[in-house]
């Protein structure tokens, strides 16, 4: 994984007006400003969220590993398994958002 100036953040590192076509990138703990991601594997492993600030995606395939995998695995149990309307919910709060 690229970093520009090798610049971090807190928490995160900072990857700034990168271009990324056909990548497999790993997202945990970035900080993306002003990048472009073409046709690239966007890998979320379960560590701290990535950010994203005017960035552009072009066909983007996401992938989750490690933790983030254990959380699909666990939704799609209570999804197939339980009560669907559990995740429906879950859902439903995604899409108002924070505070919403």
């Amino acid at each position: 994984m690229r970093e520009s100036n090798g610049q971090r953040s807190a928490d995160r590192t900072e990857v700034i007006d990168e271009t990324f076509d056909g990548e497999r990138v790993l997202l945990d703990a970035k900080h993306f400003e002003d990048c472009h991601f073409d046709t690239c594997t966007l890998v979320y492993r379960g560590g701290t969220p990535p950010n994203f600030v005017r960035c552009d995606f072009a066909a983007p395939h996401f992938v989750f590993e490690g933790s983030a995998q254990n959380t699909i695995q666990l939704m799609s149990a209570i999804y197939n398994g339980i009560d669907e309307r559990i995740i429906e919910k879950t859902f439903d709060e995604i899409r108002k958002g924070p505070g919403g």
